[in-house]
């Protein structure tokens, strides 16, 4: 049976399902994950998950549920592992360059090249008044209330669009973010 021909029942019950199980669900979640808003975004991808598998589960729901957050969460932290294992790697490597500047190793170079290309390219599309907000705050070195004053803005609106701003780089870039955050710190510091 596709969704599209899902009853209203159907509807109904799962949506009393999300009421009665998402707080438990996010509680769960937010013991293995300290970030609220990833937490929230596991609990809603495994509701999805049920939702689209909603007739074939064989299982009650809320094993169902409580068995996917916990899996993701488990995910979540293999793949975070992965992240610090190759940032670790990487750091090394700029270290044992550091140490023996002498040897020659021209891929760090045009690696660091094409991330720092990939990065000002992302800066460039973001949307205008964010993309001046986050250039004044990261390339000049001014100050949130500096950028207000210049710009006549509220600081918290400074606030919002570097926030904003490091949000959208942060999704770009996900797959570089360990090497752009040994290269560049100043750039995904809040």
């Amino acid at each position: 049976m596709s969704r599209a021909s899902v009853d209203k029942k159907d509807l109904k019950d799962f949506e009393q399902l999300f009421h009665q199980l998402q707080p438990r669900l996010y509680a769960y979640c937010c013991k293995y994950v300290e970030d609220n808003e990833l937490a929230r975004d596991i609990v809603q991808e495994c509701f999805i998950n049920l939702w689209e598998n909603y007739e074939s589960v064989q299982i009650s729901y809320e094993f169902y549920l409580f068995k996917a957050v916990h899996n993701r969460c488990l995910s979540y932290f293999r793949s975070e592992r992965i992240h610090t294992e190759y940032a670790s790697s990487v750091k090394m490597r700029i270290k044992e360059l550091e140490i023996h500047p002498e040897l020659p190793y021209p891929l760090t170079e045009l690696y660091v090249k094409e991330v720092n290309t990939l990065l000002k390219e992302s800066v460039s599309k973001l949307p205008e008044k964010c993309r001046l907000i986050f250039m004044m705050s990261r390339y000049q070195n001014m100050k949130n209330q500096e950028i207000a004053d210049t710009l006549g803005i509220s600081v918290r609106t400074v606030d919002a669009q570097i926030y904003n701003a490091l949000k959208i780089l942060k999704i770009k870039l996900k797959d570089y973010l360990p090497i752009l955050m040994l290269l560049f710190p100043h750039f995904f510091a809040k």
